[in-house]
């Protein structure tokens, strides 16, 4: 009698989500060994010798496409085997990387520290030196207020003995016209 294309879908065992599927396969095999179709009612149909024909064709390319399948699926383990080992090796050179790299870190950090220890040192021994030099400054300014007063007394010094001399030179004339006087500007008390 014959089968439809959905009776030959049905022939191998696929599920109802497939079964749309598998029925443009059989079409398409029907298509590639240009079989003809009879019209049977509202359905076309097949011939039996023509089903057996189909079937035995789709049933060898699901060997070849399940073979493939299997073959491709293996490549892909192998693949997925590969990958696994790479990111394993990628895993512990990672872990080693971050292993040195904290270390360097820690050397950094310590190197850091060090640094902004003698950097906080030389700043206090800054400090220090400052304070002195403003130490030093205000007794030098405190000298030179001293030498300013010191020559500034020293001059009055020097004129009061200035003075002092004029004086003295003066009074020695007075006493050297008196002893040079007479008698007479002795008595009258006139030297001049």
């Amino acid at each position: 009698m014959g089968k439809t294309v959905r009776e030959i879908a049905e022939t191998f065992g696929v599920s109802a989500e497939n079964l749309v599927k598998e029925k443009q396969r059989v079409r398409d095999e029907i298509k590639r060994q240009n079989i003809k179709t009879k019209k049977v009612g509202n359905k076309f149909v097949v011939s039996d010798a023509d089903v057996e024909s189909v079937v035995a064709a789709l049933k060898k390319k699901s060997v070849k496409e399940s073979s493939k399948k299997k073959e491709d699926s293996e490549e892909l383990l192998r693949l997925i085997n590969s990958l696994k080992e790479e990111n394993s090796e990628l895993r512990s050179k990672n872990e080693e990387l971050s292993e040195r790299l904290i270390r360097i870190t820690s050397k950094k950090n310590e190197e850091i520290r060090r640094l902004n220890s003698k950097i906080e040192k030389y700043a206090d021994d800054f400090k220090e030196f400052n304070d002195k030099q403003l130490q030093l400054n205000n007794q030098q300014q405190q000298l030179q207020a001293k030498i300013l007063e010191q020559t500034t007394q020293l001059k009055d010094t020097q004129q009061k003995f200035l003075d002092s001399a004029e004086k003295s030179s003066e009074l020695k004339d007075k006493v050297d016209k008196i002893e040079n006087a007479s008698l007479w500007q002795r008595i009258t008390k006139k030297f001049d």
